[in-house]
This record gives C-alpha cells, structure tokens and sequence, in this order.
C-alpha cells in the first residue's frame, strides 16, 4: 500500500509534472499544493479547450502542446 505522498506524488506526475520537483515534500498539504500549483500554472497534460467554432478541425502538435488547427488539404481524393 503506497502512502498519501507517493499516491500524490504519482498523481503530480500523471498531470505532466516532474517527481524531482516534489521529491523532498513530505507534509500532504504541501504536496496538494505543489499539484493546486502545477494545475493552476497549466502545465497538466490536457487537451486545449474548444467550442462550437472548432467544428471540423483537426489536434495537432505545436510547440510541444496539443493545438486545434484547419486540416490540410487531402490530395489523394
């Protein structure tokens, strides 16, 4: 059975944040914190928000983070 901080520590990694950063926190309000810190910061790993106006787009990657973009163009119709 893993502990409060090592369930917490494993959540902070699952939402795109690095085990090292968080490793010498041992008090578990200081690691929900770290994860109210990481959360509010955005740099979880998510999707990008989208509305209606996104309708027919595609998810690319820019600068390492996910993107709504126009398709490009199919040639091979």
């Amino acid at each position: 059975m893993d502990s409060t901080i090592t369930a917490l520590t494993g959540l902070y990694v699952a939402l795109g944040g690095n085990a090292n950063t968080v490793a010498n926190i041992t008090v578990i309000p200081d690691m929900i914190n770290a994860i109210t810190a990481l959360i509010a910061g955005g740099s979880t790993k998510e999707l990008p928000a989208v509305t209606a106006t996104d309708n027919g787009k595609v998810l690319t990657v820019v600068s390492g983070k996910w993107a709504a973009a126009t398709p490009a163009s199919n040639t091979n119709s």
